[in-house]
């Protein structure tokens, strides 16, 4: 089978649903056998062929090297799929690693570094450790390493919870735990760890074998979505569904500590005949600036938020009073009394604000969003530029207590 590629498939079970001929004489299988399991093909000293095959079936795609049978093999496991994307099975692929020096001697290191995989296998008799060239690469050791602790390249900041996986998994044969490693000379990945321990007929551990699998660029893609999901795209601030998590921590830490917090729900006067004037282009950038304004002039622990449109939400924390609320709405509105500057052209703009506290005008984020939402629109239909408080709202009812305040124009 010199230089031939082995190629199988399986179910969800393991039991071989198709294989090569070459593969057949390869592992002695008769054209008369019967149902044939994985095992059957590989079945050998190094017991990460079969576990790979169990990995797989959860989604992993491995590529990995193995002695079966006196051979050295270089493998590609990965999961076979039906045609609604659900995984129906395993589908692999082996070529033997032929001589130093030809092309497919160097097959299984680049197939590695593709997918960003190291393996290693420890043998608990013995201690000894063999890493794959892809391990090596990975964590920045030589290709040569006999010994090797995973825990020495664990990341600081992660230790407690890696500590805490293996601790859960203490009575487990098998853990997976994703996390930070520190490579030698300090680059940083984001890794998932598998290990399975494996035991012989009498349950005697005899070998641990694991992977390491680079999945930085999966966490700084996830890391972009949630970044999409929680923050506007234009001004880069929080979104309604951000402001609203924020809203409920918010409540949380009035109980405890007794104090209140207010939410300024803020729409620019002027922006439509800005828009018109200078086009959608511009009234973006006019946006953006003033959503800069906005966060300059509050506390790091307020929060700025934009609705969508003209409108943007002010969350401020840790209030004693309800004239603290409209001290800091005050403050707000003066902030827009200097011109923005876009392209060195002075641009106005005001703002009409509506102002609600809680618990006086709200006790749930829809309902204190509403009711400053109402107070904006009472300011804007009296002329705009002001602000107007409720210090309390009832249910399908006006605000019980209200105050309107306007600012000349500059």
């Amino acid at each position: 089978m010199r230089n031939q590629a082995l190629i199988w498939n399986t179910d969800t079970s393991l039991q071989v649903t198709s294989l090569t001929a070459r593969l057949r004489g390869f592992a002695e299988i008769g054209e008369q056998a019967g149902s044939v399991h994985v095992s059957d093909l590989w079945d050998g000293q190094d017991p990460f062929p079969i576990l790979a095959h169990q990995w797989a079936l959860a989604g992993e795609t491995l590529a990995f090297e193995a002695r079966v049978r006196g051979m050295h093999l270089a493998f590609e496991v990965e999961p076979l799929l039906d045609v609604n994307g659900a995984v129906a099975g395993v589908t692999g692929r082996a070529v033997e690693i032929a001589l130093a020096g030809s092309s497919l001697a160097n097959a299984y290191p680049h197939a590695e570094r593709a997918a960003g995989l190291g393996t290693w296998h420890e043998d608990l008799r013995t201690g000894g450790v063999t890493i794959s060239e892809g391990l090596a690469n990975l964590l920045g050791l030589p290709y040569e390493t006999t010994q090797l602790s995973l825990r020495s390249f664990d990341h600081p900041a992660d230790r407690e919870h890696i500590s805490q996986t293996l601790a859960d998994a203490a009575n487990e044969s098998s853990y997976l735990c994703d996390h930070r490693i520190l490579c030698q000379g300090g680059r940083v990945r984001a890794v998932r760890e598998r290990v399975r321990t494996m035991f012989d007929a009498a349950g005697n551990a005899i070998a641990r074998v694991g992977s390491l699998l680079d999945i930085t660029d999966l966490k700084e893609r996830e890391a972009e979505l949630s970044e999409l999901a929680l923050h506007d795209p234009l001004t880069r601030l929080p979104n309604r569904c951000a402001l609203e998590e924020r809203l409920h921590a918010a409540f949380g830490r009035c109980e405890r500590n007794g104090r209140r917090c207010a939410i300024f729900f803020i729409d620019l006067d002027d922006f439509k005949a800005i828009n018109d004037q200078y086009g959608h282009a511009y009234g973006d950038r006019v946006l953006v600036a003033v959503a800069d304004r906005l966060t300059r002039h509050v506390r790091s622990s307020d929060t700025v938020a934009r609705m969508g449109g003209d409108e943007f939400v002010v969350l401020i924390d840790d209030l004693f009073t309800n004239e603290a609320a409209a001290d800091a709405a005050r403050k707000i509105l003066r902030s827009l009394d200097e011109p923005l500057r876009i392209d060195d052209r002075p641009i106005r703009v005001r703002a009409s604000i509506g102002v609600a506290t809680y618990p006086g005008a709200g006790t749930t984020p829809p309902a204190l969003l509403s009711a400053a939402d109402r107070e904006m629109y009472e300011v804007k239909r009296n002329g705009g530029n002001g602000i107007k408080l409720a210090t309390a709202w009832q249910a399908h009812s006006s605000p019980a207590r209200t105050r309107y305040e306007t600012r000349e124009s500059a």
